[in-house]
């Protein structure tokens, strides 16, 4: 199942699952984000509007909704850096949100939270496990099934 869904600039798609909520929005310039590497590397990954940042909060509910919209703001506007973690850090187990960007980005479950520097996977809660989402000029396309989410503008 493929949908799509218009998404403008100012807005963020809840995708809602039991235990864990994806919020999704368009970077909206053109631009950069760093990733900071277990390497010591710092990346740096060009973004153009139509890109898409994913944020994953592996719990649901207002709070999450909220925590959400706080790191889109801190990646998009304020510029604050993505931090990967070695596969063994003990700090992954307390990540209460992790986000990744680019033209596409798959969800799953199966990953430890906050320990992958490629930025087309996300850690997310089972039911959304296996959702591919990907940029397009108008919105996102959504590959997989899905059920619950809910558009909301972003306050600026």
């Amino acid at each position: 199942m493929v949908q799509k869904i218009p998404l403008k600039n100012d807005e963020i798609i809840f995708l809602k699952g039991k235990s864990g909520t994806v919020g999704v929005t368009k970077f909206g310039k053109n631009g950069q984000i760093f990733i900071g590497t277990p390497d010591k590397e710092e990346v740096v990954m060009f973004l153009e509007k139509e890109d898409i940042i994913a944020v994953s909060a592996l719990n649901s509910g207002p709070l999450a909704e909220e925590g959400i919209k706080s790191l889109i703001f801190l990646l998009r506007d304020v510029g604050t850096p993505l931090v990967v973690l070695p596969k063994d850090h003990p700090t992954s187990k307390r990540l209460p949100m992790v986000a990744s960007c680019g033209k596409t980005v798959r969800l799953d479950c199966s990953i430890t939270p906050g320990t992958h520097p490629e930025q087309n996977v996300l850690c997310a809660c089972e039911d959304l496990s296996g959702i591919l989402i990907n940029a397009t000029s108008a919105g996102i396309k959504i590959h997989g099934p899905l059920k619950d989410f809910k558009i909301e503008k972003v306050q600026d």
